[in-house]
């Protein structure tokens, strides 16, 4: 191996608009607020209280909206996730195997917001998509080719980024091929699309089973360490919640959980424990979404009030029965929600202290898997 280098460890992170992230860094101060996460702070911010860059962990990050297809590259950093003033677990999740590795480490990161494991990542092994009634009746449903098209883009993508060392030099300097890598783990983090459309719901745990299965048979890597990130809005008691009581949230939950058990049950003896489930819910800000949605309901409300579409009288009842007091954010309130929250409830709140705890727990469950 040239120069003693050891080979680089390359972590594939993917799925929808919460693997991109829509933290705001302003809101990583909120962090200190919190005696039992203020010493997260020392993990991502530098001596000058500058938000960390990683020495030896780097990134590549396709993502795509309404402008087309993006590509980013570089040092792992604040600005992989929505904007460059944003992130995703990404941040936490390098910063923390930067520091627990000697080896150097590359993050290939491919998620697209508003994508679905039922149609668009949809992967080989789940067979042909059978649309729904509603989708028929309607006359929505999805076009062959784009079946699984972002399941493709995602292959296709890592794939390019490890196709030879120039390839893999783009984004890791003095990368050569003598020094080699290691696919060490893949990350997936996805399910509002799914969640939100009981058709997909009802499928998704035999889907994840397959996209398991075949990303493993795409990069001849049938014992990948491979982390299955559980949708944690509403926190981990989704039924307990006031608001949004329409959503399936609690069964999807249990969908994505199904999935890696009986996953584990059916791997052959000897790759069992190496597809986990990593649970977001923990580390859901519950009180400040209990903020956003008085802003939410109360601000709708006035508005209708204003329209002459409510009474008054029906608007401080309603603030009543949810315990609102006069629908007006107390200052505290205010200060809470300007400090801690950049993006709305099904994106985290667009929480720091939320994106960056989640990042290092997957980091965490995953450095664990490479120690059996």
């Amino acid at each position: 191996m040239a120069d003693g280098k050891k080979p680089l460890k390359v972590y594939i992170l993917a799925g929808q608009s919460n693997m991109q992230g829509s933290a705001h860094q302003r809101t990583f101060a909120a962090i200190g607020d919190d005696p039992m996460t203020a010493p997260l702070l020392q993990e991502i911010l530098d001596p000058e209280g500058n938000p960390v860059v990683c020495e030896n962990a780097w990134i590549t990050y396709l993502t795509g909206g309404r402008d087309g297809e993006t590509i980013l590259r570089g040092k792992v950093k604040v600005g992989y996730g929505f904007d460059s003033e944003r992130i995703g677990p990404e941040y936490a999740f390098g910063i923390m195997m930067d520091r627990a590795l000697d080896e150097p480490v590359l993050l290939i990161k491919t998620a697209w917001g508003g994508k679905s494991l039922a149609v668009d990542f949809r992967s080989p092994g789940a067979g042909p998509y059978e649309p729904g009634e509603r989708e028929k009746e309607n006359g929505r449903v999805p076009e062959e080719e784009a079946v699984g098209h972002y399941y493709r883009e995602m292959i296709r993508f890592v794939r390019a980024t490890l196709k030879d060392a120039e390839s893999i030099g783009k984004v890791v300097p003095g990368y050569d091929s003598e020094q080699g890598y290691e696919l060490a783990g893949f990350v997936w983090f996805q399910g509002w699309n799914d969640l939100v459309n009981r058709h997909h719901l009802e499928q998704y745990t035999g889907n994840m089973i397959h996209f398991i299965t075949d990303v493993r048979r795409e990069f001849d890597a049938p014992d990948l360490p491979f982390i299955v990130g559980i949708l944690g809005v509403y926190g981990t008691d989704p039924d307990s919640r006031r608001f949004d009581k329409g959503l399936r949230a609690s069964a999807f939950r249990k969908a994505q959980f199904d999935a890696v058990e009986q996953y584990d049950k059916r791997a052959p003896e000897g790759f069992r424990g190496n597809v986990i489930a990593v649970d977001s819910g923990p580390f859901y800000e519950l009180e400040l979404s209990d903020i956003y949605w008085k802003r939410r309901l109360a601000g709708n409300w006035k508005r209708q009030v204003e329209q002459g579409k409510m009474s008054s009288e029906k608007f401080k009842t309603e603030c009543a029965r949810y315990g609102f007091g006069d629908g007006e954010l107390t200052a505290e309130e205010q200060r809470i929600w300007d400090r801690c929250a950049s993006h709305a409830e099904y994106h985290y709140l667009g929480s720091g202290k939320t994106f960056v705890r989640f990042g290092k727990a997957l980091a965490e469950a995953m450095l664990a898997m490479e120690k059996q």
